[in-house]
């Protein structure tokens, strides 16, 4: 005969409490943006999710993927979804990242993480490379845009898989997303 005991119970609170249980929200992290405004991108603050978008001045391929960060910024912000774009250049300065941004067209905020606390938080090591954050905070997409680059040096005429788009999608959905990670092909982020 099976006799029921409390130690079940316990040992789910036990495994709970080192964390073996569910995931909890991750801490907030505060970055300023090139206006010198405190903004923290893994809070979403009536947003239905967050796009992170690690970049970096002067890599080349950063820079060529701009017309399309822009176009799915333009997209997907009217669907709630808020943009930030992150340089973890520790010797590039707010006005440098300005001019980037003016360069570039981007319209959505542009973040100074240059001790790469955001970075870290998420576990972004390259440039361009996007993570979407969900409602709890929680990073439920880290990787390239699309497959436009199929390594350093080797670019397809066109991307055939839109990693980032897909991601938003299903998030806005409720959906799982499918791929959670892929490699993003860029520059190492300083000190990655």
């Amino acid at each position: 005969m099976f006799r029921r005991s409390g130690y079940l119970p316990g040992v789910w609170l036990l495994l709970l409490c080192a964390g073996a249980g569910p995931s909890t929200r991750p801490a907030s992290v505060e970055v300023r943006d090139v206006g010198g405004e405190v903004r923290r991108p893994l809070e979403l603050a009536g947003a239905k999710a967050a796009v992170v978008i690690f970049i970096s001045a002067d890599c080349p391929i950063c820079n060529g993927y701009a017309p399309e960060i822009n176009r799915i910024c333009a997209e997907y912000e009217s669907k709630h979804v808020a943009f930030y774009l992150v340089h973890c250049d520790p010797a590039l300065s707010a006005e440098d990242a300005k001019k980037h941004a003016k360069e570039y067209g981007f319209t959505c905020p542009v973040l100074m993480d240059q001790r790469r606390e955001l970075a870290d938080r998420v576990g972004a090591t390259m440039t361009p490379e996007a993570a979407v954050i969900g409602a709890d905070g929680v990073v439920l997409y880290r990787g390239r845009i699309d497959d436009l680059y199929v390594a350093l040096g080797k670019k397809r005429f066109e991307a055939t898989t839109h990693d980032l788009r897909a991601a938003i999608d299903a998030v806005l959905a409720g959906r799982e997303v499918s791929a959670a990670r892929t490699a993003a092909i860029g520059c190492a982020i300083a000190g990655k």
